[in-house]
């Protein structure tokens, strides 16, 4: 695994203009093209605000880039020291325009990529980050140990998702060791999950619902997206809904055996017995 810093060189030598942001750009066109297509839209506007909002970032976003360079070599060690797996895809560190935080792509042996605009300088929460993409990075290649191909997982399912992100939040509890509520925000963030822990069958039967009511997009923007969160006032509430399925499975069966379970040819069907049945 190669890990490429893109970030600093952007960084040392940055200047707040449009030009040098669309060099910066061009000087890397299969990940800037991906992270415009998939994980940062609006381009044109964010970049006038991070030409706003960078140039008082330039410290952190290098503090912040040399941690990541020091944390993922320790954490994937670690993954690799726990499950029969080797990372081998390159892991890339760059400045974006207020996208997505990081992101893992390309499947079943995937890229990871990790954007230091969107990171506070707290090293529990970059420890987490790192450990949850890594997380999703191991439990794809374990289930390509296990032969099950890419093609008959249903990616567009939200119990395909809840799999995904339990498992890497699970994960990321086995190999770091931070305050319960970092594993989901990737910083402080108690009132979220005192509200999620107090609420836990309310937000079950509405998940249930909506299921039936909503399409996978749809899902997607309520429960897993930033974005989301009309029906309690937070977002992101699938994260939790992911977890403790996940860790109730890992109890029963252990996780080994979770991280295969999209290989089940009932899995959504297990599935929705589980969300319906965990209370």
């Amino acid at each position: 695994m190669q890990i490429y810093d893109i970030a600093s060189p952007f960084l040392n030598l940055y200047k707040p203009s449009k030009d040098y942001y669309e060099n910066y750009f061009n000087e890397h066109p299969d990940i800037y093209n991906y992270y415009f297509g998939n994980h940062c839209f609006n381009k044109e506007m964010k970049l006038e605000n991070a030409l706003i909002a960078h140039p008082k970032m330039i410290q952190q976003m290098k503090w912040v880039t040399q941690k990541f360079i020091t944390l993922i070599p320790q954490i994937t060690e670690e993954y690799e020291k726990r499950f029969p797996i080797k990372f081998t895809k390159d892991t890339y560190i760059f400045v974006g325009l207020g996208g997505s935080n990081a992101y893992t792509y390309r499947s079943m042996d995937p890229h990871i990529a990790f954007c230091v605009d969107k990171f506070e300088p707290a090293e529990d929460g970059l420890h987490v980050i790192v450990a949850h993409e890594f997380g999703h990075a191991a439990h794809h290649l374990f289930t390509t140990l296990n032969g099950i191909e890419a093609k008959d997982i249903d990616w567009n399912s939200p119990y395909t998702w809840l799999l995904q992100e339990g498992i890497a939040t699970y994960l990321s509890t086995l190999i770091v060791n931070v305050d319960k509520d970092i594993y989901f925000a990737f910083k402080r963030d108690r009132e979220w999950l005192t509200f999620c822990e107090e609420n836990k069958a309310g937000i079950l039967t509405a998940f249930e619902q909506d299921l039936v009511q909503k399409t996978s997009a749809e899902m997607f923007k309520e429960w897993f997206s930033i974005n989301g969160g009309q029906t309690f006032g937070y977002s992101r509430i699938g994260y939790y809904i992911a977890y403790i399925l996940v860790h109730h499975l890992a109890n029963e069966e252990g996780i080994e055996n979770v991280m295969s379970y999209w290989g089940h040819v009932d899995f959504k069907e297990r599935m929705m017995n589980l969300i319906h049945n965990i209370l």
